[in-house]
C-alpha cells in the first residue's frame, strides 16, 4: 500500500471524530455550525476555507488535522502545484520528513527551561495558512503558479530545526552550530539548507536531463525564492526588507494597474479578490527580483501575522512567544549570562512590550503590505488597531494597580510540536 493511500485511509477513518471534537470541544453553540462548516470544506479541498480567520491550534492539533490541510493545498484537484509537478506520494513523504524537523531536540540546549512554546510546527502550519490566505486574498496575482506553490513550502519549512532560542544565544554561547555557520542570519540559513537538502532527497525541484531550457530555468527560480524568502524572516532584516519593498512599490503597483482593465484600473490601490476573481496575471510584467522580493515581504508578514488576528489568537501567540522568551533568559541567568531583551520575566511586561512590538514594528509592516494587498492587508491592519488598542489598555492597568499581566499559558498540542511538560501553575 502507498504512502498516499495509507495516509487517506487514516484521514478517513478518524475525520469525524477529529471534526466533532477538535472543532467543537469548547466552542459555544453559536461557533460549531461554522466550524464543522469550515472542516468540510477544507475536506472538499475548497482552498477559499483557509483564510485570515483560521484556528492554526486546532487545525495542527493531530497529524491527521495536519494532513488534511496540506492535502487541500497540495494534492486536491484545484491545488498549489510545484515545478515538475511531484507525486501525491512524494508530496507526502516529504512533508512528513519535514513536520519531524520541528519535533526534534538539539544538542547542547537545556531542554529543561527550552520548550518550544511558540517555534513549534503548529507556527510553521500557522504561516503556511497565512501565506495562502494572503496570496488568495490578491498577493498570487503577482507570482507565477510555481513561485505560489514554492512560497508555500518555505512557509511551512522556514522555522524547521529551530533551537528554541534566539541567535543570540546561539552566537553569545558560541554554540556549534554558530561555529559551523556564522552569525549573520544562522537559524534562517539552517532551515534554508535543510529544506533545500530535503527536496534533493525527495527528488522535488530538481533539474533534470531532459527538461527544456524553461522547465530548468522555473526551478531553479523556484529554489532561490525558497531560500531567499526564508532567510528574509531573520527580524533583523526587517527594516532593510521594508526600505527594499517601499522603493519597488510603485513599480509593482504600475504593472498591476497597466495589467488591470476596465472600472477597476486605478481605483483600487493594491491587489484584491476582483483581480483574483479577473485571473490577473502581473508576474510577466515584473522581473524575477521583483517577485522574489514580494513573496518574501508575504511570508515575512505571514510569519509574524499573530497581531493582525483575532484577538483570541492574537493573544495565545503572544502567550507563547514570550513565555518562549521568558524561558531564554531563565536560561541565561542559570549560565549566569545577562537575559536578552524582553526575556527577563521579573522585568518585562507583556503588554508593553506588545505594544512596542507593534509600535515599532508591526504598524507600518501591515500598512505598507495593505497597499500590495488591499483586501488581506487591511484586514490584518484592521484587527491590528483592534488588538494594539487592548495590549494598550492591559498596560494600563498593569501601571494603575501595580499587577502584572498574567499569561495565559495554552501550548500547542504535542502532536504540534510542543516538547513540553506543564510547570506548576501551568495547567
Amino acid at each position: 500500500m502507498s504512502f498516499l493511500e495509507s495516509s487517506s485511509r487514516e484521514i478517513l477513518k478518524y475525520l469525524v471524530p477529529i471534526a466533532f471534537f477538535f472543532f467543537c470541544a469548547c466552542q459555544n453553540d453559536s461557533n460549531l455550525n461554522s466550524q464543522a462548516e469550515k472542516v468540510s470544506l477544507i475536506k472538499s479541498n475548497t482552498l477559499g476555507a483557509l483564510d485570515l480567520t483560521s484556528d492554526a491550534f486546532e487545525l495542527s492539533s493531530t497529524r491527521e488535522s495536519q494532513l488534511l490541510v496540506f492535502n487541500s493545498l497540495f494534492n486536491g484537484v484545484d491545488g498549489y502545484r510545484l515545478p515538475g509537478n511531484p507525486s501525491a506520494d512524494t508530496l507526502l513523504e516529504f512533508f512528513n520528513e519535514l513536520r519531524n524537523g520541528y519535533l526534534q531536540k538539539d544538542e547542547g540546549i537545556d531542554y529543561s527551561h527550552i520548550r518550544k512554546e511558540y517555534h513549534t510546527f503548529t507556527h510553521a502550519m500557522d504561516v503556511l495558512i497565512t501565506t495562502h490566505a494572503l496570496l488568495n486574498s490578491g498577493g498570487a496575482v503577482y507570482l507565477t503558479s510555481g513561485e505560489r506553490a514554492s512560497l508555500l513550502i518555505a512557509a511551512l519549512g522556514h522555522d524547521v530545526l529551530h533551537t528554541g532560542v534566539n541567535n543570540s544565544f546561539l552566537i553569545e554561547t558560541k554554540h556549534p552550530y554558530y561555529l559551523e555557520l556564522g552569525e549573520n542570519s544562522l537559524q534562517e540559513r539552517r532551515s534554508a539548507r535543510y529544506i533545500l537538502e530535503l527536496l534533493d532527497k525527495h527528488g522535488i525541484l530538481l533539474v533534470e536531463d531532459d527538461m527544456n531550457d524553461k522547465q530548468k530555468k522555473e526551478i531553479r527560480e523556484s529554489r532561490n525564492l525558497i531560500e531567499q524568502s526564508i532567510l528574509w524572516t531573520d527580524i533583523k532584516r526587517h527594516t532593510d526588507q521594508m526600505k527594499a519593498m517601499s522603493e519597488a512599490m510603485e513599480k509593482v503597483l504600475n504593472a498591476l494597474n497597466q495589467t488591470r482593465v476596465g472600472e477597476q484600473e486605478g481605483d483600487i490601490e493594491g491587489a484584491g479578490k476582483a483581480d483574483m476573481d479577473a485571473n490577473l496575471d502581473v508576474s510577466t510584467s515584473l522581473d524575477s527580483e521583483a517577485r522574489i522580493l514580494i513573496a518574501s515581504f508575504i511570508l515575512h508578514c505571514a510569519d509574524i501575522s499573530n497581531p493582525g488576528k483575532r484577538w483570541e489568537s492574537c493573544e495565545r501567540w503572544a502567550g507563547l512567544v514570550m513565555n518562549e522568551f521568558f524561558s531564554q533568559g531563565d536560561l541565561q541567568k542559570k549560565l549566569g549570562l545577562k537575559p536578552s531583551m524582553n526575556c527577563d520575566r521579573s522585568t518585562v511586561s507583556v503588554p508593553a512590550c506588545q505594544v512596542g512590538f507593534g509600535k515599532f514594528i508591526i504598524r507600518d509592516l501591515y500598512k505598507l503590505l495593505s497597499k500590495i494587498l488591499h483586501d488581506g492587508g487591511g484586514q490584518m491592519v484592521k484587527r491590528f488597531n483592534s488588538n494594539h488598542a487592548k495590549w494598550q489598555e492591559l498596560q494600563a492597568l498593569v501601571e494603575k494597580t501595580g499587577t502584572p499581566y498574567t499569561i495565559k499559558f495554552s501550548p500547542p498540542s504535542q502532536e504540534g510540536g510542543w516538547i513540553g511538560e506543564f510547570r506548576v501553575g501551568e495547567n
